[in-house]
């Protein structure tokens, strides 16, 4: 009988104990969850963590430590402070789950508090001040940015376009053009087509039709480029044929009369040319350098174009990389 007393007598000393010592512990901590961190451990846990650590339950009576869990996405936070101000303080980060985050913690704050028994045990030494600590950020993955085009030296282009030509074989006609050419950093270069549908002009009795079809090489030189758009320079040669035929009462000799078409375009050309598909606009005078002037017995003549014209033009570019 008196040994089963003694046996009751100690364990209630030993719950005692603990029970004290736990609530030592937690009184050393103060834990804070933000919202989203609720699953993070509480005061009462993360002592038992630490103490499970150390090996033993006492914690330091002379400091008590702040600590706050947070959340941000998928990234959970521990901020360490001790309450005493001027020593610094910790943050703690984990992604996933709050488990690994308190496990960290747990393994810090045991550091701290064996840190600071020692320093208890030898008063000459010390207690090392809590460094701050900048958190490391997750690593993340580059952004994959498209390069753009074309970043070759070289690039094969195909454009597509649609022009007004003013003071040309008529006061103002409509035209189509294709050319397919190269560009480099600083310049550009191709050979095309320029052709203008056969339209009518009205003479005193009757009316004329012309059509032009005319060959052309550019070169295009770069006045600046940056953010995507380039203007440059162009100049180069148009070599092809004007046909015009005359109808009407009192033509007799309507027959189709073709003359050679020869003018020098200067041009100054913006364009945005930085990605498969692009555009280019363009404004040219055309000086003319072989003229003739169509001409029908027995009216006077339809139209005398001047020797300076000139020609907007607007095109779609295709680019490909070499």
């Amino acid at each position: 009988m008196r040994a089963r007393l003694g046996h009751f007598l100690l364990a209630s000393v030993i719950g005692t104990f603990h029970e004290s010592a736990r609530a030592q512990a937690t009184k050393a901590l103060h834990v804070e969850r933000a919202k989203g961190a609720e699953g993070c451990p509480d005061a009462e846990n993360l002592a038992q963590r630490v103490a499970a650590i150390r090996g033993r339950p006492q914690s330091p009576s002379s400091s008590n430590y702040e600590v706050g869990f947070s959340r941000t996405g998928d990234t959970f936070s521990a901020l360490i402070r001790s309450v005493k101000g001027g020593e610094g303080q910790r943050i703690l980060e984990g992604r996933g789950t709050c488990s690994a985050l308190a496990q960290a913690t747990a393994v810090t704050l045991a550091l701290l508090f064996d840190s600071e028994a020692e320093g208890a045990a030898n008063p000459e030494a010390p207690a090392a001040p809590l460094p701050p600590h900048k958190p490391e950020k997750p690593p993340t993955s580059p952004l994959a940015v498209k390069p753009a085009l074309p970043r070759a030296p070289l690039a094969g282009t195909l454009s597509l376009g649609a022009a007004a030509s003013v003071f040309g074989v008529r006061p103002l006609s409509a035209a189509l053009t294709a050319e397919l050419g190269i560009r480099g950093r600083s310049f550009r270069a191709g050979l095309g087509v320029l052709w203008a549908p056969t339209q009518a002009m009205a003479l005193e009795s009757g009316q004329m039709q012309l059509s032009l079809l005319s060959g052309t090489a550019r070169a295009c030189m770069a006045l600046t480029r940056g953010q995507g758009i380039e203007l440059d320079f162009c100049s180069g040669l148009f070599a092809g044929v004007v046909t015009a035929q005359a109808e009407g009462p009192g033509i007799s000799n309507n027959a189709a009369q073709t003359h050679p078409y020869l003018a020098l375009p200067l041009e100054l050309s913006l364009a945005q040319l930085t990605t498969k598909i692009g555009w280019e606009v363009s404004a040219a005078a055309l000086a003319g350098l072989a003229h003739r002037d169509f001409e029908v017995e027995g009216l006077p003549s339809a139209y005398r174009p001047p020797r300076i014209g000139a020609m907007l033009t607007v095109r779609a570019v295709g680019l490909w990389p070499w």
